[in-house]
């Protein structure tokens, strides 16, 4: 729909210029030329946080697109957390899973709730959040830094996950380490396997703590919660791997702001950014997105979007006391 209206009027400027123009003889056409149209591919891809604490992440693999791919193309698992422990006298980050989140991948939750989605075509980044545990990915030195790095690939590798997405808040109060989240960043790359994602949201960086090539290694950033925000700044990152758009799937929108939306799809597919960011995303008896999500999916690809589902309930059993993966859990094997 917002291609048809912007080649409109790409179709009535070239016909005023046919008009104003003299010519001796009418152009002829190519006869294998075909009009350029754009399609579903790798770029942008649609990216879906989910509130484990209250939502079932399988829900976000039940909306698919009318060519059969999947609508979201990356789901993050919001979120574990970074936590610490004191082993004689020295602080070393661990990995905490919540009472909600631990059988998500504890105890075969893996096998139902990150290889379904997979199953779909999709990929399932789990995200890791400070949690007021006065430590952060700025305040690593050299050692903490590679033994969460360290921690972080076991986790990818035992919940057989895509890879780990970045969100530096609620850390409490730091002492920040220069370099330090880029140092994170860098250790991680090396440690997992070739194509596993590496995610950023865009929030709370301290100038300094990420240089261009920890930037690099980066797959994708997203903006902090903006309807259009074409600013990147973390260095070393590309609008090739940049969202523009954050999208509050709690949020209602009216009409106007759900076209505008397409609008913006198309704009930034058209632009080359490599990302479409949702997040907080609701069972659909809770807050229906369809309409909005059929209108990115117009703009970006000129595709639509059906639900098979999207209201399954939280399905698993809570662990009180959550999980916690330490360093040497991590080394053991």
């Amino acid at each position: 729909m917002k291609r048809n209206l912007k080649l409109f009027v790409t179709l009535v400027l070239g016909a005023t210029m046919m008009f104003s123009c003299q010519q001796a003889e009418d152009p002829t056409m190519d006869q294998g030329a075909v009009p350029e149209t754009r399609a579903y591919g790798d770029t942008p891809v649609v990216v879906i946080y989910v509130e484990t604490n209250d939502t079932n992440p399988l829900n976000a693999g039940d909306y698919k697109l009318s060519n059969g791919e999947p609508f979201a193309g990356i789901v993050e698992l919001f979120a574990s957390n970074i936590h610490k422990r004191t082993v004689n006298g020295v602080v070393e980050p661990t990995l905490y899973l919540n009472d909600k989140m631990t059988n998500l991948l504890e105890n075969g939750g893996a096998a139902t709730y990150v290889a379904g989605l997979q199953a779909k075509g999709i990929k399932v980044v789990l995200t890791i959040l400070p949690n007021w545990q006065n430590i952060d990915f700025t305040s690593l030195n050299d050692t903490q830094a590679d033994q969460l790095a360290t921690i972080l690939a076991y986790a990818v590798n035992k919940y057989g996950l895509d890879g780990i997405g970045f969100d530096n808040e609620y850390g409490g109060t730091v002492t920040t380490v220069s370099g330090s989240f880029g140092n994170l960043i860098s250790k991680l790359r090396d440690k997992l396997p070739a194509g596993k994602l590496i995610t950023l949201f865009q929030y709370n960086i301290p100038s300094g703590q990420i240089d261009a090539t920890a930037g690099a290694k980066l797959d994708y950033v997203y903006s902090n919660f903006a309807y259009y925000n074409t600013s990147i700044s973390v260095a070393g990152v590309t609008k090739e791997h940049y969202a523009p758009m954050s999208i509050n799937l709690g949020n209602y929108y009216s009409a106007d702001q759900i076209s505008q939306y397409g609008n913006y799809a198309y704009d930034l597919t058209e632009a080359g950014y490599g990302a479409i960011m949702h997040f907080n995303l609701r069972r659909t008896s809770e807050r229906n997105q369809l309409s909005l999500f059929n209108s990115i999916a117009d703009g970006a690809w000129e595709e639509t979007v059906t639900c098979e589902n999207g209201n399954r309930p939280q399905d698993w059993t809570f662990v009180s006391s959550g999980y916690t993966i330490t360093y040497d859990e991590a080394t053991a094997e």
